[in-house]
């Protein structure tokens, strides 16, 4: 099936997956009727569903038949968030699938996940955040400034940098949502600001968290590195230097 799309509904291939008139999407198809879309080609299988909708029939044909597919293997699925997972191998990919197919009953109330982390011991510090934390400063084209303000207690986007991870998201502008506060991402997020305030000391932990994007929503991994920062008029607050890639917390 090199080079194909299709459906998986009901434990079987269905040709004709929209001759349902109350089915009209393919997100209607997947949240509704629990319907697997599968898709094939050079860059290896894509496998794309509702976690919260799931149907097991489903999902087992679709491990049962993934030798016969070309890897590697994406597995696409929707949970307060699209996660994104690729397996190399198709016995890994087989084991993978059924992990998730026995979690298909978890609900994430939280959309927010930080967990703090010593830099010395983590293997996973990118090159940049390691310099970062060691040298305790930053170029300012990768980080993002935020301000205390005194009367609302909460922190507000400066600056963003061109070249910082929400740049490479959202663009510069300190308005989009990753900057905006008042939010629960913001909350969990800014939690560490006070404290590196009070300390002085740098802060590294590692974060998930589900962000909208293009109308729907994604879950993003990333590091980052908190650094104490007074700005030249005297106010004070934070810089922070970030970068996607894999962290210390499985949700699934």
């Amino acid at each position: 099936m090199d080079g194909t799309a299709y459906w998986v509904v009901n434990g079987k291939v269905d040709i004709d997956p929209f001759s349902n008139p109350l089915i009209d999407s393919p997100e209607q198809l997947m949240q509704r009727s629990g319907g697997v879309h599968v898709s094939t080609g050079q860059k290896g299988t894509v496998v794309r569903w509702a976690m919260f909708a799931s149907n097991w029939a489903s999902l087992y044909y679709v491990a049962e038949t993934l030798c016969s597919l070309p890897g590697p293997y994406t597995f696409e699925f929707f949970l307060s968030g699209w996660f994104t997972q690729t397996v190399t191998e198709p016995t890994d990919a087989y084991l993978r699938l059924h992990d998730l197919i026995a979690k298909s009953d978890i609900h994430l109330r939280q959309k927010t996940f930080v967990k703090a982390m010593d830099p010395d011991i983590s293997s996973w510090v990118p090159n940049l955040l390691a310099d970062v934390y060691k040298d305790r400063a930053s170029d300012p084209d990768v980080t993002v400034d935020c301000i205390l303000d005194p009367e609302t207690n909460r922190f507000i986007v400066d600056r963003v940098g061109e070249n910082s991870g929400i740049a490479k998201l959202y663009g510069g502008q300190p308005d989009t949502f990753p900057c905006l506060s008042g939010h629960s991402y913001d909350h969990v997020v800014s939690s560490a600001y006070k404290k590196v305030l009070r300390t002085g000391e740098p802060h590294y932990d590692h974060v998930v968290a589900s962000l909208p994007m293009n109308q729907t929503a994604h879950w993003f991994t990333y590091q980052r590195v908190i650094l104490p920062h007074n700005f030249t008029d005297g106010r004070k607050g934070v810089s922070v230097v970030s970068e996607f890639g894999k962290v210390d917390i499985n949700l699934l």
